[in-house]
């Protein structure tokens, strides 16, 4: 199954205002590249804007906040293009974290238009 992504691109996370630095459509053309990668709306994690989530294919999700800069992205996409194999590389590892919503309260993604 091939790698999935989900790339936060609701009210904070992509976006210009909060981010000014950062070449949004750049960076979702570059994951698309290696995984197929969608935009989403907000899933609730802003405090860590930019907000991917990765989905292996092995049943579970990867959340990484953070990725600002085009030196994280190339390493995302690097990992990805090689099937995002475990263990997640080091520098990678300091942008993954739990989502702070409840397990019992599932997280509501908006696709963004």
């Amino acid at each position: 199954m091939p790698v999935r992504v989900l790339v936060c691109r609701g009210c904070c996370c992509g976006t210009v205002r909060k981010h000014p630095g950062v070449d949004h459509d750049a960076q979702l053309a570059a994951l698309s590249a290696v995984a197929h990668a969608r935009e989403v709306g907000c899933i609730d994690e802003c405090s860590r804007s930019n907000v991917v989530v990765v989905r292996p294919g092995d049943g579970t999700s990867i959340w990484f906040g953070g990725i600002l800069n085009p030196t994280t992205t190339i390493e995302l996409c690097d990992w990805l293009a090689a099937g995002a194999p475990r263990p997640i590389p080091v520098g990678l590892s300091a942008h993954v974290f739990e989502r702070n919503t409840p397990a019992a309260e599932p997280v509501r993604i908006r696709v963004a238009s």
